[in-house]
């Protein structure tokens, strides 16, 4: 029975990618974000940054089995996933990220991050419920694509303040910067940048995918 299902959902999945939208992100998708030039995860877990606005961090690591690597695809603006499951999520659609081991979202503000200066990128809110800070933008790459489509580089704009969400190798946690015994050493940080670059190019990698 249960390999039935699976080819029934394998069968699904052939058929979609036949379509205009056929490996496009859908709402309501459990996804990895992959760091283009570094390969990092974009990651969170229970961990509060220890200056700027002390809520929950944000890093980059660069292990590709971690669960604290997985966000859920939701509507902006809302606590929950509104739109409909399994739609196709547009370029330069606003969206949210809520980190699914914490239901917090993926989240900036005007603190200033602690390695580049940039601005502060953090995950924030309850169960999925936040502000404004917590909406995205995604911006295609390319100027061909019309869907966020899997594995193509893409950009996330945050909404209220315009900067790009960033991360570099050269801002790592170590123990000069960050203490003995830092709980984030070897991931880097992650932040939001001024400048769309080479730098704030993401790709998706690993998730649970609903077929659109």
């Amino acid at each position: 029975m249960h390999f039935l299902l699976l080819v029934i959902c394998f069968c699904a999945l052939a058929l979609i990618s036949k379509a205009e939208e056929g490996d496009a992100i859908t709402c309501g998708s459990v996804i990895k974000l992959i760091h283009q030039d570094s390969g990092y995860h974009i990651h969170s877990h229970p961990i509060t940054w220890g200056s700027g606005s002390g809520q929950q961090s944000v890093t980059a690591t660069s292990d590709k089995g971690e669960g604290g690597s997985l966000w859920v695809v939701k509507d902006a603006s809302t606590s929950s996933i509104a739109c409909e499951i399994g739609d196709p999520i547009k370029c330069n659609t606003k969206l949210r990220l809520e980190h699914a081991s914490t239901g917090k979202n993926l989240h900036s503000h005007l603190f200033r991050a602690a390695l580049t200066g940039n601005q502060e990128v953090s995950a924030f809110g309850e169960n999925g419920a936040g502000d404004t800070g917590d909406n995205w933008i995604i911006r295609c790459d390319s100027a061909r694509e019309t869907y966020w489509r899997r594995n193509a580089p893409i950009h996330f704009e945050h909404v209220d303040t315009k900067k790009w969400l960033y991360t570099t190798q050269q801002a790592k946690f170590n123990q000069q910067n960050c203490g003995q015994g830092c709980p984030i050493a070897g991931q880097t940080e992650v932040s939001a940048a001024n400048k769309r670059s080479q730098a704030t190019k993401f790709r998706t990698g690993q998730g649970v995918y609903f077929p659109a």
